[in-house]
């Protein structure tokens, strides 16, 4: 094999604000403290506190208010929430927001738990760990403090709890079509035979592994054939193929943060607290933590969680998830290397102890004001403001600061000295253009102890080699930052690449990803032409054609002029350019030289080449697009303006320049087939024609050219990717010929970037540049 250059594509990742960034700016942002209202009927609020162990949900009224903005929500199902803590007086609930209205979310989110923290006087506990896994890049739930009141009755200081479902799967893992179950004691993972209904096990009332999704389904054989693999796999098959059952990497994360944060109410310890879900993304497992007020000295074991050997540090029963991985040696290297790395980041008072400061000033008057607080154990406000820092009577054994010196310099005696190998996390690619043919990005994110090589592998016409940096450069975005990347062309006719990862560090110790030989990183890469056109549309059709159902509804023709068929995915129809992911077309081929029709009749429900939106008779814009999950480009794109019923507009050559009004359209068919034809004055591009930037990509400056064929009033706009007017950069008259002009971008972003001409009379062409700085 031969080792190919990185060709110097650019490969930038744009985005608007997410809605996950919404929701953790709106619900669960900690840099204040919202508050939570339920208005409920006080003989259902008496039933929910008197039948405590009742998951029945009343109606309530939600009310969240931040910095004196409130979102109100109707008809929210209401309940009391958890395990122990039911017999609390200070109780928990749970907030469901489709119980009474299916289907309906607030922010995206079914559920909120509302957890009132009894058994911790600090009332910070279990918002520490969630925001320890977020330093660990583990996927976990997001936290923060909230004061409740119930009909307008001060509940207490709460800590809002995200909710693990399917919302929660799909945005941390990309699908919510695969298991979910929540595992509660006695949770062990132990085999109880081959038959996945022995699984189903019940324990106090309840499933030992419930089932959160798919439950219609009720399938537990991917739970029971991880479970079996387990049991039954030798050691060495259990080292090839563990990893194919469960996300290794995401077990030892979640363990490295238990064993510090003295989190022994979880599988590892009391075979508790957890959830595995089955990504049919990855076809693994991962784990995910869960229930974190027994942390930081929290005891009632009589253990000293904070001087416990972090490498002895569970049970002597079975627990065979944790006692088969860390009996390899590679994995509790890679356990020890975690645990330092958090010791040296983020669990140090140096770290943490700003974080807890900051907390406590926010959360103080609230709990100062919290009665419930007092009710469970008696805790004073002189204790809420001493377990920060030491212990008080009964089970607060550390105070939570006193815990992470001891933690922290106890597990520092006992890291075991050890030389990890590389790991690749995970990895992704890419299927892009430029005028040059197709290329595929490769990302994989990877670290190792010591300096690291990734190379990757691919597989299509040839056997190629390709170097992967994490030097910010070559389609890499940012240096440094663990994130390798390589971009590679691909011959012409290929029509599937394989590819796989090596990384190899410099005691030549390595990884592979995919991990097991004999699989690879497929991908299909279907034809995609820049030469398909708009051939015909008709914006007013009474009498022409009609639809599947009888209709007369406007129309749009493609054509597809190459010789070879093209996959339409990826590619969308719009009247409005600049919302050009409009209507997407259909997993669809158009064949050579052929046509596809498509109703534009604002009735997707109808059929999948009915689009969502409508032409208009007066005149308005028409657009093709593709988008290669980086770039959106424009294919054809055009203004026209006012037309006739029954008159279509289209080439009078099928793909060719000039267009023609067809007094006898041509749907679907060859535009040659019509015998009346008449030339109309459309002005794209016989007017206006605007070239491509030079140079390009560009910094700060670039010339933009364009040619007029007669006199004619043009505006020459810049919009950003999303389509926001960035500057008008020409505005006025101007005499036939060429003209250009500089366009200097010294005070934006590098990124994509549209430039777009249009007359007076409603031609208009796009085009697309790229500032790099």
């Amino acid at each position: 094999m031969k080792l190919i250059r990185l060709i110097p594509l650019l490969f930038f990742s744009f985005s608007l604000q997410s809605y996950a960034q919404s929701i953790n700016d709106w619900i669960f942002s900690d840099a204040s403290l919202p508050e939570i209202h339920i208005s409920i009927d006080s003989t259902h609020l008496s039933n929910i506190l008197e039948n405590v162990h009742s998951d029945e949900e009343y109606p309530a009224e939600f009310i969240f208010l931040r910095n004196n903005i409130a979102d109100t929500v109707s008809n929210v199902g209401f309940r009391i929430r958890g395990n122990t803590s039911r017999n609390s007086k200070k109780k928990s609930f749970k907030i469901s927001f489709d119980t009474f209205d299916d289907g309906r979310e607030y922010y995206g989110l079914d559920k909120l738990n509302i957890n009132g923290e009894h058994n911790d006087p600090s009332i910070i506990r279990s918002k520490l760990s969630w925001d320890i896994f977020k330093v660990m890049n583990v996927p976990s739930p997001r936290s923060n403090h909230v004061k409740l009141y119930i009909n307008q009755e001060y509940y207490g200081l709460y800590i809002n709890v995200e909710h693990i479902d399917n919302e929660f799967v799909e945005d941390r893992f990309g699908s919510d079509t695969g298991n979910l179950y929540k595992a509660l004691y006695p949770a062990d993972l132990t085999y109880l035979g081959d038959d996945p209904e022995n699984y189903k096990a019940m324990s106090g009332g309840r499933s030992i592994y419930e089932l959160k999704t798919n439950e219609h389904l009720n399938d537990y054989s991917d739970l029971a054939s991880f479970i079996i693999f387990m049991h039954k796999s030798s050691d060495s098959e259990f080292k090839a193929k563990i990893r194919d059952y469960i996300n290794v990497d995401g077990v030892l994360r979640v363990l490295a943060v238990d064993i510090l944060t003295g989190m022994w109410d979880n599988y590892t310890f009391n075979k508790n607290n957890f959830y595995l879900y089955n990504n049919p993304i990855t076809n693994r497992f991962e784990f995910i933590p869960y229930d974190y007020d027994n942390t930081f000295g929290i005891d009632w074991f009589g253990i000293s969680w904070d001087t416990r050997d972090i490498n002895n540090w569970g049970t002597n029963e079975s627990r065979p998830l944790i006692d088969r991985l860390l009996h390899i040696p590679e994995y509790q290297n890679r356990f020890n290397y975690y645990v330092e790395k958090l010791l040296d980041e983020y669990f140090n008072s140096s770290s943490i102890d700003a974080d807890i400061n900051r907390l406590k000033a926010m959360i103080q008057e609230a709990a100062e004001q919290d009665i419930y607080r007092t009710l469970d154990y008696g805790y004073t406000i002189d204790d809420f403001n001493n377990s920060y820092d030491s212990a008080l009577d009964g089970h607060v054994k550390n105070g939570v600061k006193e815990y992470v010196i001891n933690r922290h310099n106890s597990a520092r005696t006992q890291l075991l000295n050890v030389d990890i190998a590389p790991v690749i996390l995970r990895s992704d690619t890419k299927l892009s253009y430029s005028n040059e043919g197709a290329y595929v990005i490769i990302t994989a994110h990877a670290f190792d102890d010591g300096d690291l090589t990734l190379i990757a592998h691919i597989e299509h016409s040839e056997q190629r080699v390709v170097e992967m940096l994490d030097n910010g450069e070559y389609g890499d975005e940012v240096s440094s930052d663990g994130i390798y990347t390589a971009v590679a062309t691909l011959e012409d006719g290929d029509q599937s690449v394989r590819i796989s990862i090596e990384a190899t560090d410099d005691k030549n110790q390595s990884d592979r990803f995919p991990y097991n030989p004999s699989d690879y990183l497929e991908i299909e890469i279907p034809y995609r032409s820049e030469n398909l056109v708009i051939n015909e549309f008709m914006a007013s059709n009474n009498s022409t054609i009609q639809d599947e159902f009888g209709a007369f509804e406007d129309w749009v023709e493609i054509y597809n002029p190459t010789a070879i068929p093209v996959v339409l995915s990826g590619y969308y129809l719009t009247d409005d350019l600049e919302n050009p992911k409009k209507w997407a077309f259909p997993d669809t081929t158009i064949p050579s030289q052929d046509f596809l029709l498509v109703w534009t009749d604002d009735d997707d429900e109808e059929g999948s080449l009915h689009t969502s939106f409508k032409l208009s008779k007066s005149g308005e814009e028409l657009g093709l697009f593709f988008d290669d999950g980086n770039v959106i480009e424009s294919i054809d794109a055009f203004t026209f303006g006012e037309q006739e019923t029954d008159i279509s507009y289209g080439r009078a050559i099928d793909g060719g320049i000039s267009f023609v009004s067809f007094a006898n359209p041509t749907p679907g068919e060859s535009n040659s087939s019509s015998t009346s034809n008449e030339l109309i004055d459309f002005e794209h591009p016989d007017v206006l024609s605007l070239h491509q930037n030079y140079p390009n990509p560009f910094n700060p400056n670039t010339i933009i050219p364009f040619s007029l064929t007669e006199q004619s009033s043009i505006t020459l706009n810049i919009y950003s990717i999303h389509g926001a007017l960035i500057q008008t950069l020409v505005k006025g008259t101007f005499n036939a010929g060429y003209h250009s002009v500089t366009f200097d971008a010294g005070s934006l972003a590098s990124g994509i970037y549209f430039y777009r001409l249009e007359s007076e009379k409603g031609a208009m062409i796009t085009q697309k540049m790229t500032l790099l700085k």
